[in-house]
């Protein structure tokens, strides 16, 4: 795990993140966004510099004040 972690933190000079949409219901809240990363090394098709893009819905539910529970759905654009 770590020698995965470490290649994993190599992999991105750059990410962001963008919030489209927040939703709150009572201790559950519920984001849209969409991340992007620029490579630092070559994956696939896409050379270092190239970017990733993904959407993401993030449910998170609250209990005393604090995330107890953490759910992602991811849906990345297709690596060309």
């Amino acid at each position: 795990l770590k020698t995965a972690s470490e290649k994993g933190s190599n992999l991105l000079s750059e990410e962001k993140y963008e919030v489209k949409n927040l939703l709150s219901v009572g201790d559950t809240v519920v984001l849209e966004c969409i991340w992007r990363g620029t490579l630092a090394i070559p994956i696939g098709n896409i050379p270092a510099g190239g970017q990733m893009t993904a959407y993401f819905a993030q449910v998170f539910e609250f209990r005393d004040g604090k995330i107890y529970r953490q759910r992602n759905y991811d849906c990345f654009e297709p690596f060309q």
